[in-house]
């Protein structure tokens, strides 16, 4: 148990060394080289996270072990994920509303799964309120930008305070389930070090351009923690050699995603506004099926 809180402990240090460099690069480069990193960032580590599915769901399900098991696995996935994609292109207001739910519960499992005593109603919509929370403050620091990705995706716009007030009611909601679900017992954490964080997520979200605010928490904060956690599922322990069986393993499904993705964004290339809905869109459909299994993972 002691061995398993040094390297959450670590995790922490490295994300908190990594944001700060981050904010020196935002700081220090224009938004073109901020926007290029996050991509190659996002296109390498952040997709590779969620490449590996199907070896987890392998891993927990017998049935899919079989050869059989594992063709008719891959091809629901699939299946899965286009439908995902169809949804966005037949209703996209509700396909980014389901895409900001999913990944918001997906961020706030990832950052308090290691401190949840036990499971109930509120600490899962704690668990979601943060992770939308997290969401919103990136998009309350760029909510122009924001709006005309919306805008993109379903045809509507938000008016721009909407994220400012969004953020802050989120933040209260959250402040509240988290110090209920502390008092039950059901949550054990470092306030003032939760805090710290959300001052420092705060302070460089407002500092680099959008894509390289979102990367920031998706890779240092979200991705590489769950492929620790990916890496001891699968082979019980994180080593040199887990983690190129974790990188092989994942390979071909990181290259066709990698690939389709490369694709569309060298079409939408001279339009940076229908890029970035593309880009967000492909990520939700690629996620939602990715949060089901990360679920699935936890809970065994």
């Amino acid at each position: 148990m002691k061995k398993n809180k040094i390297q959450i402990f670590d995790l922490e240090s490295l994300a908190i060394v990594a944001t700060f460099f981050s904010l020196w690069l935002a700081v220090s480069f224009q938004n073109d080289t901020e926007d290029f990193l996050a991509f190659a960032l996002i296109l390498t580590f952040g997709i590779l996270h969620g490449s590996n599915d199907i070896k987890l769901l392998e891993k927990s399900d017998t049935n899919i072990k079989t050869k059989k098991g594992l063709v008719k696995a891959i091809v629901y996935y699939t299946l899965f994920i286009m439908g995902s994609a169809l949804l966005f292109f037949f209703l996209p207001s509700l396909a980014l509303v389901l895409f900001i739910l999913f990944s918001g519960y997906h961020f706030g499992e990832q950052h308090w799964v290691s401190k949840i005593q036990s499971s109930s109603v509120v600490n899962f919509m704690f668990l979601a309120l943060y992770g939308i929370f997290i969401l919103f403050l990136v998009f309350s620091a760029h909510a122009v930008a924001v709006t005309k990705v919306i805008e993109q995706i379903t045809g509507y716009g938000l008016p721009i305070p909407f994220y400012t007030y969004g953020a802050v009611v989120l933040g209260i909601l959250t402040c509240v389930l988290g110090i209920f679900s502390y008092l039950k017992e059901n949550i054990r954490f470092n306030a003032l070090k939760q805090v710290f964080f959300i001052l420092v997520f705060f302070i460089v979200f407002n500092t680099a351009s959008l894509m390289w605010a979102f990367a920031i928490y998706f890779i240092f904060w979200h991705s590489l923690p769950s492929m620790i956690d990916q890496i001891k599922y699968l082979y019980g322990s994180v080593s040199a050699g887990t983690i190129k069986k974790y990188a092989v393993s994942s390979f071909p499904y990181w290259l066709v995603s990698v690939l389709g993705m490369g694709l569309f964004l060298f079409i939408f290339r001279d339009s940076p506004e229908a890029s970035l809905a593309f880009f967000f869109s492909f990520l939700a459909a690629i996620t939602f099926p990715h949060v089901l299994v990360i679920s699935r993972l936890y809970k065994s």
